[in-house]
C-alpha cells in the first residue's frame, strides 16, 4: 500500500467515525505516516477489507493492531494444523530419526520443524525409548505447539520492516558480543 492509498483508507475512517474526522490536520498527518508505516508492507485491497471488516464489527475507531490481526484472518495465512496432526507428524519423524536427512527434515511443517529446530535433535530423540518419547517428548510437544503457535501468529501481525529492522539488530549485537569474548 502506497502512501496515497493509506490517505484514502484514513479517509474512509473519518467517513465513518467522528473521532477521526475531528482530529487536527497535525493529528491527521501523524495518523497518516503512523498507519503508513505499520501497514504499508500490505496490499491495498486487503487493508481495505480489513478496515471494512473492523468497521462492521466493532463501534469505535479500529486501530492498526485490529487492522493487520483482520489482514491475518482474512488471507488465512495461519496453520491450519490441530496439536495432535503436528504431533503425529512429529512422532512420525522421531520414528524414522536415525535416518533422517536434512533434506527430509524440510519438507516437514513449519511449526514441528520448529519444535526440534535441527536434524540433529530429530536423530536424539529417536534414540530414546518409546515410553519416553509417547509421555515426556509428546507432553512437552503440546505444551510448546500451543507457544510456538502463539509466536507465529504475533510474527505474522509484524511488517516485513520490522522484522528487518530487528534482526539488523540482533546482527549487531552479536557482533559486538563476539568482539568482546575475544
Amino acid at each position: 500500500m502506497n502512501k496515497q492509498e493509506t490517505i484514502q483508507v484514513i479517509s474512509l475512517l473519518a467517513g465513518n467515525y467522528n473521532a477521526i474526522s475531528q482530529k487536527s490536520k497535525p493529528e491527521k498527518e501523524l495518523m497518516i505516516t503512523s498507519w503508513y508505516a505499520c501497514l504499508g508492507d500490505l496490499e491495498y485491497n486487503l487493508v481495505l477489507q480489513a478496515v471494512k471488516k473492523a468497521m462492521i464489527e466493532i463501534p469505535y475507531p479500529p486501530t492498526i493492531a485490529e487492522i493487520r490481526k483482520n489482514a491475518l484472518e482474512l488471507t488465512n495465512s495461519m496453520p491450519t494444523i490441530t496439536a495432535i496432526e503436528a504431533w503425529e507428524e512429529a512422532y512420525s519423524m522421531i520414528s524414522n530419526g536415525i535416518y533422517m536427512t536434512e533434506e527430509e527434515f524440510d519438507t516437514a511443517s513449519p511449526i514441528v520443524k520448529k519444535f526440534f529446530g535441527s536434524v540433529r535433535q530429530v536423530k536424539e530423540l529417536a534414540m530414546c525409548s518409546s515410553q519416553e518419547v509417547n509421555t515426556v517428548v509428546k507432553g512437552q510437544f503440546l505444551k510448546q505447539f500451543e507457544l510456538l503457535l502463539e509466536r507465529e501468529k504475533k510474527d505474522k501481525l509484524l511488517p516485513q520492516s520490522m522484522k528487518d529492522f530487528t534482526k539488523q539488530l540482533v546482527d549487531k549485537m552479536d557482533i559486538k558480543q563476539l568482539g568482546k569474548e575475544k
